[in-house]
């Protein structure tokens, strides 16, 4: 799988996507993530793929201590702003998951709004190694991705998408020998520019996520399919786990 990412993920993103969710999104997922995370205030929480931190910030007004990591430039320099203007401190780390590893030092981990699946099997694989070893004893760890079962069950070979800031047409191919989903984007902004991309995302069912979550240490606690924490179920729009570490 070829690194996509660090071009698909700039500014045009940033505009059409990242700034469009709906802040009533962000408040239902945090209060999912606060019980599913069990946390408490002061406890040290990281944001894997935090984008420009909307869930960081939010979690850092609620009194913890919250690590955001990317590796987009920009969308950070976003975050160090916002989170400056509105008074809060938050540990910033420009990063690829890969390479990071931080023995033992959290509460809490999250992976939110399909933040996972970027990469190769083993390296997908060693982003949850890392997140393991990084987390304390008994440390809980949340994943929240699209439902493979779901996505090919109601499969949608093209859309179009109206934003306020643009328009979003997107064309998908499925690889069933790799299990990827190929996306191919054609972007068309408010000033009437168009830009395209490509995305190559791993779809994963809900036993690959347990199955490599077990092997790296982690017991299943919680099991859900949307951001209203309905119980999992196979034509759930979205794998939303939540893990303990052992």
């Amino acid at each position: 799988m070829n690194d996509w990412c660090k071009e698909y993920f700039d500014s045009w993103y940033g505009e059409l996507i990242l700034d469009t969710i709906p802040p009533d999104m962000t408040e239902q997922q945090i209060s999912l993530l606060m019980k599913l995370l069990d946390l408490t205030p002061h406890q040290k929480v990281i944001d894997l793929g935090c984008g420009k931190g909307r869930h960081a910030l939010l979690l850092s007004k609620a009194g913890m201590h919250v690590t955001a990591l990317d590796f987009c430039a920009a969308y950070l320099e976003e975050l160090k702003k916002k989170s400056a203007s509105e008074g809060l401190w938050l540990e910033i780390l420009e990063q690829d998951m890969r390479l990071w590893k931080e023995k033992d030092t959290y509460d809490a981990a999250y992976m939110m709004f399909t933040s996972f699946g970027y990469f190769s099997d083993p390296e997908n694989e060693k982003v949850i190694l890392n997140v393991a070893s990084s987390l304390k004893k008994k440390g809980r760890f949340v994943i929240d991705i699209e439902n493979r079962d779901y996505i090919l069950k109601f499969f949608i070979h093209e859309k179009w998408r109206e934003k306020e800031t643009g328009i979003l047409l997107e064309r998908h191919k499925f690889f069933p020998l790799s299990s990827v989903l190929s996306t191919k984007r054609i972007l068309v902004n408010s000033t009437g520019e168009q830009k395209q991309s490509f995305r190559q995302y791993r779809l994963y069912s809900a036993h690959e996520i347990i199955t490599l979550a077990n092997k790296a240490g982690f017991d299943l606690r919680d099991s859900l399919g949307d951001y209203s924490g309905i119980p999992y179920q196979i034509n759930s729009p979205r794998i939303i786990f939540g893990f303990q570490k052992r």
